[in-house]
């Protein structure tokens, strides 16, 4: 999951976003871990600094810098579970249904945040991408009000 943070930097605040990368390295090795965006900018923008190094949090929290010149390619890892494709608004938002209302926010948040077309926008996909988010953004939201109207709200 992506976060983001507050790195201190002289004295000042820089808050960065985390995401998940796969970097296939040039001797065939995957290094599975994240990497820091600052907020407006995007993925992209960071493989393309003049930086020779790329601090990369390893999936066990370890740091380990990785040389831009070792990087053959740099994926986003697909989803672990394959998407839900069915109209069951509980199994969308995937909550079960006894679930509580704080519960169900905080399941609609998790969702909100991973596929919001800004966010997807942010790491410079392109327009396919974009549109792919709105839709599920759209479903997200329609599940979360189904439910809320389930609860009496």
């Amino acid at each position: 999951m992506n976060r983001t943070e507050r790195v201190i930097n002289n004295s000042r605040m820089i808050q960065k976003t985390a995401v998940r990368v796969e970097i296939a390295l040039a001797d065939g090795s995957l290094v599975r871990g994240k990497l820091f965006v600052m907020l407006q900018s995007r993925l992209t923008d960071v493989l393309n600094d003049d930086r020779a190094f790329l601090p990369v949090e390893a999936e066990d929290g370890s740091f380990v810098a990785v040389a831009k010149s070792a990087i053959k390619h740099v994926t986003l890892p697909v989803a672990e579970a394959a998407a839900y494709r069915g109209n069951n608004p509980y199994s969308i938002l995937g909550v079960a249904q006894t679930v509580s209302r704080d519960e169900l926010k905080t399941a609609y948040h998790q969702l909100s945040m991973a596929n919001h077309p800004d966010r997807i926008k942010g790491f410079g996909l392109g327009s396919d991408y974009q549109e792919l988010a709105n839709q599920n953004m759209a479903r997200i939201n329609s599940a979360y009000a189904q439910i809320l109207k389930n609860l009496g709200e």
